[in-house]
């Protein structure tokens, strides 16, 4: 067998064969970053990758190139607090991987070694050893399986620790292998594997398996159902053996481990332009008072200075511009925040444990409350304009019950666990006096076409029993299925009393009204999303016929069914129209059919999937050219109604989304009436809406003449909605994907139908690529709805019944969609404004205490004096102004939540960014400027005479009036994240009383030491004798009250001109006023809860209208 460059050759017992191990990984599993002697270099790599850590990295190095202004430590000790708390912070979090790694490669695991069984840790088993894994232990690598303690030569596992999926799995053994249970005659086979070279897909693995035992050689290709996966659980089975083919790095678990691409949120985004536009205006400012000294103070003005000891008659040399230049430099970059990286991600973090904690975010009886992935997307929850969601299990509950079928023409329906006829005249149901026999045929089909496990407890056969029509419920097998649907249709057909009793050794039984037939299983063609269907083949041992049983979607279905008399055609047609009924009610819906195959034609379709699936390259299209040629010349037999009820609180969740100038398009795999149906039964769509379709289209011209009309449509006044399916979307997304956006976009709701996993993750693109660029949010619950989940701007994962993937790779989880309601509405709303604020905050701050600086450059004579005293620069961002703005990202509330819940219009005073636009960054800053133009001109008169009332007719000195500048800068700054403040609490004020104490008690101390060095500086006492001066502390207040004064007025202006502030204050007035028995006040309390948005949503508001932020 030759090996080919895209596949990998393995030799069972490659400890016997001496393979080469060394060009395989080992079993090793590395999740953490980094090693003790990396660390150091490669965490320092990573934070000074950032710009702020740069800057001041670089900042530090010019100070020590030059006689600095200031102390070198200024820039220092900030930087080195700033990168050791993040350091700090990563490693503990690194501690940790390394931990969870060694408990994982050391577990104990039993290997074929030397013809015995022998332990060793999970890291030393190497591709091609033989692997033994016992009932409810976890497999250890990707294995092969070659044998298992099962009659029947099959095994069971649970997949949750990769896909999240809880129900039962089972594998199969090569026909080749399953028999060797001894470690004696597993050690003595000769064989060897061909399969892919490792690659993340969980579905997909083929190969091809040679086996030499007792000069017996064999041949069998190799599949999904053979491979057990690291992570997942054995099950019901006693022992397996299995040999590895991939290990460590290279197995499924770890491929689909690896980190998804960083997804950076909207405000971080601004941020970074904000930076940028700093840097660019401490350049201006270094270069622009670098120029003014040197013209305003040339020699001859310096000379006449003979007051100041400075030289005479020297000339300018490229060493002293480039010692101002930097001087200035370094005495004004403190513009620039070094603080905000670590305390922006540690207000993140924080933030995200209030999501977690929130019990309304977890329903009664859910395992989980809501799970938040990462804490970098906190805000973007509160920027979402489209929502695209899956439909089955987020929509709806994904449990299914069976409600009708369509038989040789006539409509049946369960009625109590009966089914009955239908009438199509009168609707009404009429009972079976028994069950007639082509319904008996089709519920046959449906009993043997499926892929469900009966439980262990109920493996056993049933007794006879005497013929029936009906079975009780008592009586029904506990079935196991990885889809709700088969599982829904066996347990059906159990209840109307043909019961699959389940398998053994490729023998089904089925109990048709009490008596037993048999059949022998040949062949499974699973289902697959491009041929939309699933085949069994099996042959009836009581009259050896054989036949191959087809179920799927309608349109896969429908065109392999004979057509070829006029009773054919009109079956089909009345089918169809059933199966239009049936979606018209909701119902999710299956066509069943069937072929009899003769021996030969079973002989031939056998040899060519053999063959096909020893193909490793393009596998599937030579199983699928294999599977066309057989799923042909069906006979109809009927097709099925499933429904799957929605879930509660979808339509309220909808309607407060819509109101909120979100909109939604519903993504599902289902045919386009089911899911119109479902979009109208939810209020996805509205009656009064104009419904556009886009379906059908099979070429370029139709597709367009289409979409002329949909989009002259959408410039008449009115709401509408858009259908279209995936068959349509291919033409629209490869030839007119700006106008379909275009049409999509006119309209508020939109279902596209018939979608692949893949066709759902291009809409998300194409969206979110547009020249709008919106913040799309994709939610689902399904592995299929992982690709649109990580394209989106904001994944959301329901944790379902499909499972918990979808979950594990979204930046948000939680239990139910209506939970998205607050989750966005709230939650987003909240972060949004806390986050932003917080950013502002952080450069107004800066600006505040900086541009003095500029200020007294003018009265120094650009002299590059500082202002502050070096404790003042290190610590203001780091300790003197951070907790009272951390606090506040932490437990803002602007507006309440029962008032966002309720008036969702309310998220759009968020859109667009709004918070963190250039103009709310030029306000910020005004007030900024205003602040310290206040408090430096403030303070310079209160000081006009020299004096400022100290004792002894002493003036003050540059460190009396930095000090003083300092204090009240420092007040200032953190009154004005109080007065930006809507929700007062204890924890908001004890911070700023922590504050202020803290800021009192560190100058006490760092002045007041009398020892050296400090009493040789002239800070020595200076914050004892600012007390001494009645009039600068006075003029500190009446400074520090007149800049905030603006502040305050224009907070009170804009909340007295917004409406919405006069409705909060009423209807809070009315709720302490009011005082009624429990059912009037709940009476009052709904029609105090006045709703204007759900008004608007029913009128004909384009959805293009920018909404006004007030």
């Amino acid at each position: 067998m030759a090996v080919a460059d895209s596949s990998r050759l393995v030799l069972i017992n490659s400890s016997r064969e001496r393979q080469e191990t060394r060009r395989f990984c080992s079993n090793d599993i590395i999740t953490s970053k980094y090693t003790v002697l990396t660390f150091l270099p490669k965490n320092l790599f990573e934070q000074f990758r950032r710009l702020a850590n740069f800057y001041f990295l670089c900042l530090a190095f010019l100070h020590l190139s030059i006689d600095s202004p200031v102390s070198p430590l200024t820039s220092v000790l900030p930087l080195v607090f700033v990168i050791s708390v993040t350091g700090v912070k990563q490693a503990y979090e690194d501690w940790l991987r390394h931990r969870e790694d060694n408990k994982v490669n050391n577990a104990p695991a039993r290997v074929l070694r030397e013809g015995s069984v022998k332990k060793v840790r999970w890291r030393d088993i190497a591709v091609g050893d033989i692997v033994e894994v016992a009932d409810g232990e976890e497999i250890p690598a990707d294995l092969l399986l070659l044998a298992a303690e099962d009659q029947e030569g099959k095994c069971v596992v649970t997949t949750a620790n990769l896909d999240g999926e809880t129900n039962l799995k089972t594998f199969l053994c090569p026909d080749a292998t399953r028999n060797l249970l001894e470690p004696e005659s597993l050690w003595s086979i000769q064989a060897r594997v061909q399969c892919q070279l490792p690659h993340a897909n969980l579905y997909d693995y083929k190969g091809v398996l040679e086996v030499n035992y007792q000069e017996d050689k064999s041949t069998a290709s190799l599949a999904t159902q053979n491979l057990l996966l690291r992570g997942a659980k054995l099950k019901h089975t006693p022992r397996v053996y299995g040999v590895a083919v991939y290990t460590g790095k290279e197995t499924k678990m770890a491929l689909n481990s690896k980190l998804k691409s960083n997804k950076f949120s909207t405000v971080e985004r601004s941020m970074n332009y904000f930076l940028i536009f700093f840097l660019f205006l401490l350049i201006f400012e270094v270069a622009l008072c670098t120029i003014l000294k040197y013209e305003l103070y040339s020699q001859k003005v310096t000379n006449e200075m003979w007051y100041i000891d400075l030289p005479t008659n020297t000339t300018v040399t490229a060493g002293d511009v480039y010692q101002d230049s930097v001087s200035f430099l370094i005495i004004f970059s403190y513009i620039i925040p070094i603080s905000l990286y670590v305390t922006l991600e540690m207000q993140k973090f924080l933030g995200t444990m209030f999501m977690s904690w929130d019990e309304d975010l977890s329903g009664a009886g859910e395992d989980e409350g809501a799970r938040v992935n990462t804490s970098d997307l906190n805000e973007e929850l509160g920027q979402v304009q489209y929502l695209f969601t899956d439909k089955t299990g987020t929509l709806t509950e994904n449990i299914m019950h069976f409600r009708n079928c369509s038989v040789d023409g006539a409509k049946y329906s369960d009625v109590a666990g009966e089914i009955q006829a239908l009438d199509e005249q009168t609707n009404s149901t009429t009972p079976l006096p028994s069950l007639p026999v082509p319904l008996v045929t089709l519920l046959e089909t449906l009993a043997l076409c499926h892929t469900v496990q009966v439980s262990a407890s109920d493996r056993a056969t049933t007794e006879e029993t005497p013929p029936s029509d009906t079975i009780e419920l008592s009586e029904l097998k506990h079935y196991q299925a990885s889809s709700p649907d088969e599982k829904a249709l066996v347990e059906a057909c159990a209840r109307y009393g043909v019961v699959f009793e389940g398998q053994n050794n490729g023998r089904l039984t089925v109990k048709v009204r009490g008596e037993m037939k048999f059949f022998t299983l040949l062949q499974v063609l699973e289902f697959d999303s491009d041929r939309k269907c699933m085949s069994v083949v099996v042959r009836n041992e009581a009259d050896r016929k054989t036949w191959i049983l087809t179920k799927g979607a309608e349109s896969s279905v429908l065109k392999r069914c004979l057509l070829n008399t006029p009773d054919q055609q009109r079956l089909h047609d009345v089918t169809l129209s059933h199966i239009n009924d049936f979606a018209m009610l909701g119902l999710r819906t299956l066509a069943v059919a069937r072929r009899e195959l003769t021996d030969k034609q079973y002989e031939d379709f056998a040899a060519q999937l053999s063959q096909a699936k020893q193909v490793l390259e393009d596998r599937e299209e030579a199983v699928r050219k294999v599977t066309d040629r057989m799923e042909a010349d069906l006979t109809l037999l009927g097709a099925t109604g499933v429904e799957d009820l929605l879930q509660d609180g979808v339509q309220e969740t909808l309607e407060s989304l819509r109101a909120a100038g979100i909109k939604v398009w519903v993504l599902t795999g289902d045919k386009v009436e089911t899911a119109v149906n479902i979009a109208y039964s939810c209020g996805h769509f509205k009656r009064f809406m104009t419904i556009l379709t886009l379906t059908g289209l099979h070429d370029k011209e139709t597709a367009e003449g289409k979409l002329r009309e949909c989009r002259e449509a959408c410039h008449n006044d009115g709401s509408f909605g858009l259908v279209v399916d995936g068959q349509s979307l291919v033409l629209l997304l490869d030839h007119f994907e700006e106008e379909f956006y275009a049409v999509g976009r006119r309209c508020w709701s939109v279902v596209c139908c018939r979608m692949s996993p893949k066709q759902k993750a291009e809409i998300v693109h194409m969206a979110k690529t547009s020249r709008e660029h919106p913040i799309c949010a994709a939610i689902g619950d399904g592995a299929n709805d992982v690709s649109m989940i990580q394209e989106a701007h904001v994944g959301l994962g329901i944790m379902g019944k499909e499972g918990r993937q979808a979950v594990r790779c979204s930046d948000f989880g939680f239990a139910k969609f209506r939970f998205l309601k607050k989750m966005l509405l709230v939650h987003g709303h909240w972060n949004y404004v806390r986050v932003a604020v917080f950013v502002q905050f952080s450069f107004y701050k800066n600006v505040a205490f900086n541009t003095p600086i500029v200020f007294y450059s003018i009265w120094n004579a650009f002299s590059t004096q500082s202002l502050y005293e070096s404790l003042a620069l290190t610590a203001f961002n780091i300790t003197f102004t951070s907790l009272p703005v951390l606090v506040y990202g932490l437990f803002e509330q602007n507006i309440p939540p029962d008032i966002l819940l309720t008036r969702p219009h309310l998220y759009q005073r968020n859109a667009n960014n709004v918070a963190m636009s250039w103009l709310m960054f030029l306000k910020w800053n005004f007030f900024a400027l205003w602040h310290a133009a206040a408090m430096f001109f403030g303070l310079w008169l209160t000081c006009w005479d020299d004096t400022c009332g100290l004792p002894g007719g002493a003036t003050q000195d540059l460190y009396l009036f930095g000090l003083a500048l300092g204090t009240l800068c420092t007040f200032v700054t953190n009154m004005k994240i109080v007065l930006e403040a809507n929700f007062y609490n204890v924890v908001l004020f004890g911070a700023l009383v922590i504050t202020t104490v803290g800021y009192a008690a560190l100058y006490l101390l760092y002045s007041g030491i009398p020892v050296e060095p400090f009493i040789k500086y002239g800070i020595y006492a200076a914050y004892y004798r600012l007390f001494e001066s009645p009039s600068l502390n006075l003029g500190c207040l009446v400074v520090g009250i007149a800049c905030l004064l603006p502040d305050f007025v224009v907070k009170v202006f804009v909340r007295t001109l917004d409406p919405e502030v006069k409705l909060w204050a009423r209807a809070k007035r009315t709720r302490k006023v009011c005082s009624v028995p429990k059912l009037g006040e709940e009476i009052l309390i709904k029609a105090c809860q006045i709703n204007e948005a759900y008004d608007a949503d029913e009128t004909s508001v384009s959805p293009d209208r920018k909404p006004e932020v007030l």
